[in-house]
């Protein structure tokens, strides 16, 4: 034991190749005993631990949170919620359909659940209904199981997953929500949306006094549109919660992709010395990678209205690289650097909230959500969710359904991407039949 105290987490796991994969299967092989779990964590000293050094006011809740918070949607391991909790994040983003990440949670934060501000979303199967008993029996489910799967009394907040209008005016939605409060058992509500419309989304948002948090895609690219509608809500003391602010993260799958070729002279290199100029490269990748999470995190938030912005956390290596963005501005090398991965995704990012190929399409496909679906896939790596969204979407609605179409669609796609292709990649991908 002398020896692993003089070892620090972060020096030790630098020296494997793989800390992930170490990380996941000593904690796993070590079994369920939370002390074990988090044995790297808590030898830490707060000087060896990265830390959030900015807190902004959530609306006018009373609460303050980390500008950089917890995205729950592919965690495997509760130890990691916990190392960023203690490195100072205090927002925590889940749902019923993150797989294990409520149950993770729960776990692990039992004993810090007043130092958390824990946000869940109702279930998307709770809306499949018709009648309205029954969606009300479902909404009252979905939040009672969260609780369980949390091991709380409480919610700070729960969320409408993926709202549309319709939802949101929900009356049936808004009951179980306001007997739930009643009851002790939630404080507020709001919504998290990709689609367009947020204009409609805003108005709604003014007409339920306890709908504070609205969780939208903001980012570099599609700044344009939520500027104002983020500006309106702020100044009535919502809190806006910001998302898919790294615009794809296709940097997690492409290290390097932005350096020169290797060189016409590589096929001829001695292998050691391949294995050193590839190393070379893919580590120029991920210091790039790292060096674009923190700029676009700064740039979000560089807009005063945004309260936090939601980054979705795996691993150790995750909290360590992305909460030095915490407290610091945005500068001219930031801006250098997302001109350069824009330029690189133009044509490949579905810009979440775009859906001006929509009404272009004879079939009503929702391209925008299908595109979003293999983003998580191949770019995030959730590939559970992804085959679960996408399997709930109607068959007459799939992408297989695009064989054989001339594609009008892709004429007035504004940023050029081969939808159809696309499309059908994403039915190979994602559907259970193939």
């Amino acid at each position: 034991m002398k020896f692993l105290k003089k070892i620090r987490r972060r020096d030790f796991f630098r020296k494997i190749t793989d800390r992930t994969f170490f990380a996941g299967s000593v904690l796993f092989g070590l079994g369920r005993d939370n002390r074990v779990k988090n044995f790297f964590v808590n030898r830490l000293t707060q000087e060896e631990k990265v830390r959030i050094k900015s807190y902004r006011n959530l609306g006018n809740t009373g609460f303050k949170v980390s500008d950089i918070s917890f995205g729950a949607s592919h965690i495997t391991d509760g130890a990691v919620v916990r190392y960023a909790v203690d490195c100072g994040v205090n927002y925590i983003d889940t749902a019923p359909t993150y797989g294990q990440s409520e149950r993770l949670i729960g776990e692990v934060l039992k004993e810090k659940r007043k130092e958390v501000f824990i946000t869940t979303k109702y279930s998307g199967r709770a809306w499949r209904v018709k009648n309205p008993e029954e969606l009300k029996k479902n909404l009252r489910e979905s939040l009672e199981r969260s609780l369980k799967d949390l091991r709380t009394d409480y919610l700070d907040a729960i969320l409408i997953h993926g709202a549309s209008e319709s939802r949101m005016k929900s009356e049936d939605m808004h009951e179980v929500f306001k007997k739930a409060k009643k009851e002790g058992k939630v404080k507020y509500s709001g919504a998290s949306f990709h689609s367009s419309g947020m204009g409609n989304i805003v108005k709604q948002f003014f007409n339920y006094d306890s709908m504070k948090i609205l969780t939208p895609a903001y980012n570099y690219l599609n700044n344009k549109d939520v500027n104002e509608d983020i500006k309106s809500l702020s100044e009535k003391g919502r809190a806006i919660v910001a998302m898919k602010t790294r615009m794809g993260a296709y940097l997690e799958r492409l290290p390097g992709w932005d350096k020169q070729p290797l060189g016409e002279d590589f096929e001829s290199l001695p292998v050691a010395r391949k294995r050193t100029v590839m190393d070379r490269f893919v580590d120029s990748g991920k210091r790039f990678t790292a060096d674009f999470n923190r700029s676009t995190f700064k740039w979000v938030l560089s807009n005063p209205h945004v309260s936090t912005l939601i980054a979705s956390f795996r691993t150790f290596y995750d909290v360590d690289t992305f909460l030095p963005a915490s407290g610091e501005k945005f500068g001219y090398y930031d801006k250098e650097i997302l001109d350069t991965y824009t330029a690189f995704i133009w044509n490949k990012y579905c810009r979440v909230g775009c859906d001006l190929c929509h009404s272009y399409c004879p079939k009503g496909i929702q391209v925008n959500d299908i595109l979003r679906f293999q983003m998580y896939y191949e770019n995030y790596g959730d590939r559970r969710m992804a085959v679960s969204e996408y399997s709930n979407l109607p068959k007459d609605k799939l992408g297989d359904n695009c064989s054989g179409c001339d594609a009008p669609c892709q004429k007035f796609c504004p940023y050029d991407i081969a939808i159809k292709e696309r499309l059908l990649q994403s039915h190979k991908m994602l559907s259970l039949n193939c």
